[in-house]
C-alpha cells in the first residue's frame, strides 16, 4: 500500500482549503482596516473624500453583508453549484473585487469591488466549513468531533 502525501498527518486537500481560508480572512480584515482610511480621506491624500460618516456607514453595511451573504453562497452549492465550484467561483469574486479596487476609477470601482467582496465571501465562507467539515469526519474520534465543530463556528 502506498503512503499518501500529507499535510501535517492530514490529507492534502485540507492545506488547500486552509490556506483558502487564512487567505480570504487576511483579505476581509486587511481591507477593513484601510477602507475606512481610503474613503474618508480627502482626494489630495489619495482617499475618496466622503465624509466619515458615510464612509463608517458603508464600512458597517459592507461587514453585515458579508457575513449575511452566506445564506445566498449556501444556497447557491446546496441547489446550483455544489462546494468545490461554489468555493472556486468565490475565491475569483473576491479576487475580482480586489483588483476593482485597485482600478482608478472612484466611488464606482469602491462599490463593484465591495459587491464582489460580498459575494464571493458568501460563496467561499459557508462552503469551505462545510469542506473541512467533510474532510474531518472520515478521521474523527470521540472528543476531537467537538473541536473541530467549534473551530467551524468560529470561523
Amino acid at each position: 500500500m502506498e503512503k499518501q502525501k500529507t499535510f501535517f498527518g492530514h490529507p492534502m486537500g485540507l492545506s488547500t482549503l486552509f490556506f483558502t481560508e487564512m487567505w480570504e480572512r487576511f483579505s476581509y480584515y486587511g481591507m477593513r482596516a484601510i477602507l475606512l482610511y481610503y474613503m474618508y480621506y480627502s482626494v489630495q491624500d489619495g482617499g475618496l473624500g466622503m465624509d466619515k460618516t458615510t464612509a463608517a456607514s458603508v464600512m458597517a453595511i459592507y461587514g453585515s453583508l458579508v457575513f449575511l451573504s452566506s445564506v445566498i453562497g449556501g444556497f447557491v452549492s446546496d441547489r446550483i453549484l455544489g462546494s468545490r465550484k461554489t468555493v472556486f467561483y468565490g475565491g475569483i469574486l473576491i479576487m475580482l473585487g480586489h483588483i476593482a479596487l485597485a482600478t482608478p476609477f472612484g466611488q464606482v470601482a469602491l462599490y463593484l469591488s465591495i459587491a464582489l467582496i460580498i459575494f464571493g465571501t458568501g460563496f467561499l465562507k459557508p462552503n469551505i466549513s462545510d469542506m473541512v467539515g467533510g474532510f474531518m469526519r472520515k478521521r474523527m474520534i470521540d472528543g476531537m468531533q467537538v473541536l473541530v465543530s467549534l473551530s467551524l463556528v468560529l470561523t
